[in-house]
């Protein structure tokens, strides 16, 4: 059994073309293209760049892309351990009330204190210069 890699690059040789054929038509950096063919998918910036990148050249080389991705799943789900999921503990640990918070409390709670006093003082200047 073939790997994924070699599948790719004896295609691509058997066709006759170069890495930066490839790269320029599928606008994959040559570098990606090498670590597929070379099964180093660590070289490669994430699972699903791998996939993409895997499906774009097999369906650039005349393959079935869908199929060589399945191909990569089975090998990469064997090659990489599953982690121990256990559920979390439930904590009723009260909510902490953050310094910000409490400077804000503050400053709200004195506005509505201050905006009363103005409107009285307003008021009784209106009344004073109606009287007068």
């Amino acid at each position: 059994m073939s790997s994924l890699g070699k599948i790719l690059r004896k295609e691509r040789e058997k066709q006759g073309r170069t890495l930066k054929e490839v790269s320029d038509a599928l606008n994959i950096k040559q570098e990606y293209l090498k670590a597929l063919e070379k099964d180093t998918y660590d070289d490669i910036p994430g699972v699903v760049f791998v996939k993409g990148f895997t499906r774009n050249y097999g369906n650039y080389l005349g393959l079935d892309g869908a199929a060589l991705v399945q191909k990569y799943k089975g090998a990469f789900a064997a090659t990489v351990p599953q982690p121990d999921v256990r559920p979390a503990a439930v904590q009723n640990k009260p909510k902490k009330v953050k310094k910000n918070d409490a400077k804000k409390k503050k400053r709200q709670g004195k506005w509505p204190e201050i905006t009363i006093i103005a409107g009285i003082v307003i008021c009784l200047l209106l009344i004073i210069w109606i009287l007068v």
